[in-house]
Protein backbone atom coordinates (compact mmCIF):
# COMPACT_ATOMS: atom_id res chain seq x y z
CA UNK A 1 0.00 0.00 0.00
CA UNK A 2 1.10 3.57 -0.79
CA UNK A 3 0.24 6.54 1.41
CA UNK A 4 1.13 10.09 0.35
CA UNK A 5 0.75 12.15 3.74
CA UNK A 6 0.83 16.04 4.09
CA UNK A 7 3.88 18.10 4.94
CA UNK A 8 1.67 19.90 7.38
CA UNK A 9 0.94 16.53 9.27
CA UNK A 10 4.61 15.28 9.06
CA UNK A 11 5.74 19.05 10.73
CA UNK A 12 3.26 18.95 13.67
CA UNK A 13 4.74 15.72 14.58
CA UNK A 14 8.57 16.56 14.39
CA UNK A 15 7.47 19.91 16.26
CA UNK A 16 5.82 18.52 19.10
CA UNK A 17 8.73 15.89 18.88
CA UNK A 18 11.34 18.61 19.27
CA UNK A 19 9.92 21.29 21.50
CA UNK A 20 9.18 19.29 24.17
CA UNK A 21 13.00 19.20 24.74
CA UNK A 22 13.76 23.24 24.88
CA UNK A 23 10.62 24.27 26.86
CA UNK A 24 11.93 26.20 29.93
CA UNK A 25 9.77 27.12 32.47
CA UNK A 26 10.48 30.04 34.55
CA UNK A 27 10.55 28.51 38.56
CA UNK A 28 12.26 31.31 40.24
CA UNK A 29 12.45 34.35 39.66
CA UNK A 30 14.11 36.30 42.66
CA UNK A 31 14.65 40.01 42.36
CA UNK A 32 14.76 43.22 44.61
CA UNK A 33 12.64 42.91 47.82
CA UNK A 34 11.58 39.35 46.80
CA UNK A 35 15.44 37.67 46.67
CA UNK A 36 16.27 37.47 49.94
CA UNK A 37 13.01 36.16 51.34
CA UNK A 38 13.36 33.54 49.01
CA UNK A 39 16.76 32.41 51.13
CA UNK A 40 17.09 31.30 54.88
CA UNK A 41 20.10 32.99 57.27
CA UNK A 42 22.16 30.15 58.45
CA UNK A 43 23.08 31.82 61.40
CA UNK A 44 26.87 30.61 62.65
CA UNK A 45 28.78 32.08 65.57
CA UNK A 46 31.53 29.92 63.91
CA UNK A 47 32.68 29.01 60.39
CA UNK A 48 33.29 25.32 60.86
CA UNK A 49 33.06 24.25 57.32
CA UNK A 50 36.19 26.77 56.01
CA UNK A 51 37.35 28.38 58.89
CA UNK A 52 37.19 31.42 58.20
CA UNK A 53 37.29 34.62 60.18
CA UNK A 54 33.06 35.10 60.35
CA UNK A 55 30.11 35.55 62.59
CA UNK A 56 27.22 34.60 60.17
CA UNK A 57 24.71 36.62 61.35
CA UNK A 58 20.79 35.65 61.25
CA UNK A 59 18.31 37.48 59.20
CA UNK A 60 17.53 39.88 61.90
CA UNK A 61 20.60 40.87 62.52
CA UNK A 62 21.88 41.28 59.34
CA UNK A 63 18.84 43.22 58.50
CA UNK A 64 19.46 45.64 62.25
CA UNK A 65 23.35 45.60 60.34
CA UNK A 66 22.35 46.90 57.03
CA UNK A 67 24.29 43.86 55.78
CA UNK A 68 21.59 42.83 53.44
CA UNK A 69 19.12 45.37 52.10
CA UNK A 70 17.52 46.21 48.45
CA UNK A 71 19.28 49.93 47.48
CA UNK A 72 17.64 52.86 45.47
CA UNK A 73 17.56 51.05 42.17
CA UNK A 74 16.21 48.11 42.96
CA UNK A 75 19.56 45.66 43.29
CA UNK A 76 20.14 43.62 46.24
CA UNK A 77 23.19 44.20 48.66
CA UNK A 78 24.65 41.25 50.49
CA UNK A 79 27.72 42.51 51.99
CA UNK A 80 30.82 42.27 54.86
CA UNK A 81 30.47 44.92 57.77
CA UNK A 82 32.79 47.64 56.94
CA UNK A 83 32.74 50.29 59.54
CA UNK A 84 33.93 47.62 62.75
CA UNK A 85 37.01 48.21 63.83
CA UNK A 86 39.11 45.55 66.45
CA UNK A 87 42.36 46.84 66.73
CA UNK A 88 44.76 44.19 68.72
CA UNK A 89 41.81 41.19 68.32
CA UNK A 90 43.84 38.50 66.65
CA UNK A 91 40.80 36.43 67.55
CA UNK A 92 38.49 38.68 66.16
CA UNK A 93 35.57 37.49 63.23
CA UNK A 94 33.65 39.94 61.11
CA UNK A 95 30.12 39.92 60.59
CA UNK A 96 29.04 38.43 57.08
CA UNK A 97 25.95 36.58 55.74
CA UNK A 98 25.17 33.00 54.41
CA UNK A 99 22.16 32.05 52.44
CA UNK A 100 20.59 29.49 51.34
CA UNK A 101 17.93 29.04 49.05
CA UNK A 102 14.25 28.14 50.25
CA UNK A 103 13.78 25.98 47.10
CA UNK A 104 16.02 23.31 45.56
CA UNK A 105 16.99 23.01 42.00
CA UNK A 106 16.53 19.21 40.43
CA UNK A 107 18.28 18.04 37.53
CA UNK A 108 16.74 19.85 34.01
CA UNK A 109 17.56 23.22 35.74
CA UNK A 110 19.13 25.85 34.16
CA UNK A 111 19.98 28.96 36.98
CA UNK A 112 20.90 32.66 35.36
CA UNK A 113 22.72 35.13 37.96
CA UNK A 114 23.05 38.87 36.95
CA UNK A 115 25.35 40.46 39.37
CA UNK A 116 27.05 44.21 39.29
CA UNK A 117 29.65 43.61 41.96
CA UNK A 118 30.98 40.66 43.33
CA UNK A 119 32.85 41.29 46.85
CA UNK A 120 36.31 41.28 46.53
CA UNK A 121 39.55 42.25 48.16
CA UNK A 122 42.78 40.52 50.43
CA UNK A 123 41.04 38.00 52.36
CA UNK A 124 37.83 38.24 50.98
CA UNK A 125 35.96 35.02 49.69
CA UNK A 126 33.16 35.41 47.90
CA UNK A 127 30.89 32.33 46.55
CA UNK A 128 27.55 31.48 44.63
CA UNK A 129 27.25 27.66 44.18
CA UNK A 130 24.35 24.92 45.05
CA UNK A 131 24.76 21.95 47.36
CA UNK A 132 23.31 18.80 47.78
CA UNK A 133 21.53 18.33 51.12
CA UNK A 134 24.44 15.35 52.01
CA UNK A 135 27.35 16.57 51.11
CA UNK A 136 29.23 15.77 49.26
CA UNK A 137 27.57 12.48 48.13
CA UNK A 138 24.86 14.73 46.92
CA UNK A 139 27.27 17.24 45.45
CA UNK A 140 28.02 20.76 44.81
CA UNK A 141 28.07 23.11 42.12
CA UNK A 142 30.68 26.22 41.94
CA UNK A 143 29.54 28.67 39.55
CA UNK A 144 31.30 32.03 41.22
CA UNK A 145 34.12 31.63 43.00
CA UNK A 146 37.80 32.84 44.00
CA UNK A 147 39.45 34.66 46.59
CA UNK A 148 41.66 38.12 47.50
CA UNK A 149 42.42 40.17 44.67
CA UNK A 150 42.06 37.27 41.76
CA UNK A 151 40.85 38.61 38.64
CA UNK A 152 39.48 35.51 37.03
CA UNK A 153 36.92 33.41 38.35
CA UNK A 154 36.62 29.63 39.22
CA UNK A 155 33.79 26.72 38.12
CA UNK A 156 34.43 23.58 39.98
CA UNK A 157 32.13 20.51 41.21
CA UNK A 158 32.67 18.61 44.71
CA UNK A 159 31.19 15.08 44.28
CA UNK A 160 31.07 11.64 46.45
CA UNK A 161 31.36 9.39 43.64
CA UNK A 162 34.68 7.76 43.34
CA UNK A 163 34.38 7.84 39.79
CA UNK A 164 33.72 11.64 39.48
CA UNK A 165 36.26 13.34 37.23
CA UNK A 166 35.82 15.83 34.35
CA UNK A 167 36.82 13.51 30.69
CA UNK A 168 39.62 14.98 28.96
CA UNK A 169 37.12 15.16 26.08
CA UNK A 170 35.75 18.41 27.64
CA UNK A 171 38.47 20.82 27.03
CA UNK A 172 37.84 21.12 23.42
CA UNK A 173 34.36 21.97 24.67
CA UNK A 174 35.13 25.01 26.88
CA UNK A 175 36.62 28.33 26.53
CA UNK A 176 38.24 28.27 29.86
CA UNK A 177 41.84 25.83 31.80
CA UNK A 178 41.20 23.12 33.51
CA UNK A 179 43.38 23.08 36.48
CA UNK A 180 42.09 19.72 38.32
CA UNK A 181 40.26 17.32 36.58
CA UNK A 182 39.51 14.89 39.97
CA UNK A 183 35.97 16.26 41.43
CA UNK A 184 35.84 13.36 44.07
CA UNK A 185 36.09 14.43 47.77
CA UNK A 186 37.83 12.18 49.84
CA UNK A 187 37.13 13.81 53.77
CA UNK A 188 39.41 11.18 55.33
CA UNK A 189 42.66 12.64 53.11
CA UNK A 190 41.38 16.17 53.26
CA UNK A 191 41.05 15.95 49.90
CA UNK A 192 38.57 18.93 48.55
CA UNK A 193 39.77 20.63 45.69
CA UNK A 194 37.40 19.34 42.81
CA UNK A 195 37.34 18.98 39.32
CA UNK A 196 38.57 22.76 38.73
CA UNK A 197 38.37 25.53 35.71
CA UNK A 198 39.61 28.60 35.46
CA UNK A 199 37.43 31.52 33.23
CA UNK A 200 40.03 32.57 31.02
CA UNK A 201 38.33 36.25 30.82
CA UNK A 202 40.12 39.02 33.46
CA UNK A 203 36.82 40.30 34.10
CA UNK A 204 35.02 37.12 35.36
CA UNK A 205 35.66 38.03 38.80
CA UNK A 206 37.36 41.01 41.13
CA UNK A 207 37.64 44.75 40.48
CA UNK A 208 37.81 43.75 36.58
CA UNK A 209 33.78 42.37 36.78
CA UNK A 210 32.85 45.67 38.71
CA UNK A 211 34.58 48.04 36.48
CA UNK A 212 33.06 46.59 33.58
CA UNK A 213 29.36 47.06 35.36
CA UNK A 214 29.69 43.13 35.86
CA UNK A 215 27.88 40.60 33.82
CA UNK A 216 25.94 37.01 34.06
CA UNK A 217 26.50 33.43 34.96
CA UNK A 218 24.41 30.87 33.76
CA UNK A 219 24.83 27.13 35.06
CA UNK A 220 23.03 24.08 33.11
CA UNK A 221 22.59 20.80 34.60
CA UNK A 222 20.79 17.96 32.61
CA UNK A 223 21.54 14.27 31.77
CA UNK A 224 24.14 15.68 29.14
CA UNK A 225 26.09 17.14 32.11
CA UNK A 226 26.64 20.14 33.16
CA UNK A 227 28.12 23.52 31.53
CA UNK A 228 28.56 26.92 32.96
CA UNK A 229 28.70 30.36 30.87
CA UNK A 230 30.36 33.47 32.17
CA UNK A 231 29.23 36.64 29.86
CA UNK A 232 30.63 40.18 30.35
CA UNK A 233 28.02 43.13 30.44
CA UNK A 234 28.90 43.56 26.64
CA UNK A 235 28.08 39.99 25.44
CA UNK A 236 25.04 39.15 27.64
CA UNK A 237 22.71 36.89 24.63
CA UNK A 238 20.05 38.56 24.06
CA UNK A 239 17.39 35.95 24.68
CA UNK A 240 18.53 35.77 28.72
CA UNK A 241 17.54 39.49 28.49
CA UNK A 242 14.32 38.77 27.17
CA UNK A 243 13.94 35.75 29.57
CA UNK A 244 13.56 33.31 27.25
CA UNK A 245 16.92 31.85 27.45
CA UNK A 246 18.14 29.20 24.46
CA UNK A 247 21.47 27.91 25.71
CA UNK A 248 21.95 25.90 22.27
CA UNK A 249 22.36 29.18 20.54
CA UNK A 250 25.13 30.43 23.22
CA UNK A 251 28.70 30.63 22.86
CA UNK A 252 31.18 28.05 24.17
CA UNK A 253 30.40 27.03 27.76
CA UNK A 254 33.31 28.59 29.87
CA UNK A 255 33.26 25.08 31.69
CA UNK A 256 31.70 22.23 30.53
CA UNK A 257 31.33 18.20 32.77
CA UNK A 258 30.11 16.02 30.48
CA UNK A 259 28.61 12.92 32.26
CA UNK A 260 30.62 10.41 30.46
CA UNK A 261 32.59 11.88 33.68
CA UNK A 262 30.82 12.33 35.65
CA UNK A 263 26.96 11.25 36.64
CA UNK A 264 24.81 14.29 36.39
CA UNK A 265 22.15 12.29 37.85
CA UNK A 266 23.75 9.77 40.20
CA UNK A 267 26.42 12.44 42.12
CA UNK A 268 24.06 14.98 42.40
CA UNK A 269 21.26 14.98 44.15
CA UNK A 270 18.36 18.43 44.22
CA UNK A 271 20.47 21.50 44.96
CA UNK A 272 20.69 24.25 47.42
CA UNK A 273 21.68 27.58 45.95
CA UNK A 274 23.94 29.15 48.29
CA UNK A 275 25.34 32.33 48.64
CA UNK A 276 27.93 34.05 50.93
CA UNK A 277 30.67 35.70 52.04
CA UNK A 278 33.88 34.16 54.37
CA UNK A 279 37.10 35.74 55.68
CA UNK A 280 40.25 33.94 55.39
CA UNK A 281 39.69 30.47 56.04
CA UNK A 282 40.91 27.61 54.17
CA UNK A 283 40.71 29.36 50.31
CA UNK A 284 41.24 32.99 50.90
CA UNK A 285 43.61 32.14 54.00
CA UNK A 286 45.65 29.77 52.68
CA UNK A 287 49.44 31.19 52.64
CA UNK A 288 50.36 30.19 48.74
CA UNK A 289 47.20 31.34 47.97
CA UNK A 290 47.10 34.66 49.98
CA UNK A 291 50.90 35.18 48.68
CA UNK A 292 49.68 34.96 45.10
CA UNK A 293 48.16 38.76 45.10
CA UNK A 294 48.20 40.03 48.56
CA UNK A 295 51.64 39.64 49.36
CA UNK A 296 52.23 43.53 49.15
CA UNK A 297 49.23 44.31 51.06
CA UNK A 298 50.00 42.43 54.27
CA UNK A 299 52.23 39.84 55.30
CA UNK A 300 49.23 37.43 56.32
CA UNK A 301 45.51 37.05 55.84
CA UNK A 302 44.34 37.07 59.22
CA UNK A 303 45.95 40.61 59.85
CA UNK A 304 43.80 42.02 57.63
CA UNK A 305 40.59 41.47 59.60
CA UNK A 306 40.59 43.47 62.37
CA UNK A 307 40.24 46.93 59.97
CA UNK A 308 36.94 47.72 58.65
CA UNK A 309 37.65 49.83 55.35
CA UNK A 310 39.41 46.70 54.54
CA UNK A 311 36.17 45.25 53.00
CA UNK A 312 35.03 48.25 51.43
CA UNK A 313 34.69 46.18 48.41
CA UNK A 314 33.14 43.32 50.14
CA UNK A 315 29.83 42.52 48.74
CA UNK A 316 27.70 41.87 46.22
CA UNK A 317 25.29 43.73 44.05
CA UNK A 318 22.59 41.62 42.31
CA UNK A 319 20.37 42.32 39.40
CA UNK A 320 18.54 39.13 39.59
CA UNK A 321 18.89 35.18 39.98
CA UNK A 322 16.62 32.87 38.19
CA UNK A 323 16.01 29.61 37.73
CA UNK A 324 14.51 27.57 34.50
CA UNK A 325 13.42 24.00 34.98
CA UNK A 326 12.80 21.86 31.98
CA UNK A 327 10.45 18.46 32.15
CA UNK A 328 12.41 17.15 29.56
CA UNK A 329 16.25 17.21 29.67
CA UNK A 330 18.58 16.00 27.10
CA UNK A 331 18.54 12.26 26.08
CA UNK A 332 22.26 12.68 24.96
CA UNK A 333 23.89 11.52 28.35
CA UNK A 334 26.88 10.43 26.70
CA UNK A 335 27.84 13.52 24.26
CA UNK A 336 31.12 15.81 24.71
CA UNK A 337 29.42 18.37 23.15
CA UNK A 338 28.15 21.27 25.45
CA UNK A 339 25.54 22.11 23.05
CA UNK A 340 24.25 18.41 23.54
CA UNK A 341 22.79 19.84 27.00
CA UNK A 342 20.47 22.33 25.16
CA UNK A 343 17.90 21.49 23.09
CA UNK A 344 16.25 21.42 19.70
CA UNK A 345 19.12 20.76 17.55
CA UNK A 346 20.29 23.11 14.42
CA UNK A 347 20.10 19.51 12.47
CA UNK A 348 16.65 19.17 13.55
CA UNK A 349 15.26 22.14 12.76
CA UNK A 350 17.45 21.62 9.18
CA UNK A 351 15.28 18.10 8.46
CA UNK A 352 12.20 20.01 9.53
CA UNK A 353 12.93 22.60 6.61
CA UNK A 354 14.10 19.93 4.21
CA UNK A 355 10.47 17.91 5.08
CA UNK A 356 8.14 21.22 4.41
CA UNK A 357 10.22 21.79 0.91
CA UNK A 358 9.44 18.35 -0.28
CA UNK A 359 5.25 18.72 0.89
CA UNK A 360 4.74 15.04 1.37
CA UNK A 361 6.23 11.70 2.14
CA UNK A 362 5.29 8.80 0.24
CA UNK A 363 5.22 5.13 2.27
CA UNK A 364 5.34 2.12 0.85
Amino acid sequence: MTMTIPAALILSALFLTTTSAQTYTLSQNLSGSNFLSAFKYNESAIDYSNFGNVHFLSQSDAVADNLTYVDNNGHVIIKVDNTTDADGDTTFGRNSVYLESNTAMSIGSLLVFDAVHIPYGCSVWPSLFTQGQDWPDNGEIDLVENVNLATTNQYSLHAGSSSCVQSSSATSNQTGTTTSSNCTVVPSEDENTGCVVDDNQSNSFGAGFAENSGGVYAALWDESGIAMWFFNRSSVPSDISSSEPDPSSWSTASAWYPASGCSPSSAFGPQTITLYIDICGAFAGDTTVFDETCSSVASNCTSLVQTGSNYDNAYWEINYLRVYSTGNTSTSGTSNDACAATVFSHNTFLAVLVTVSLGFFIIS
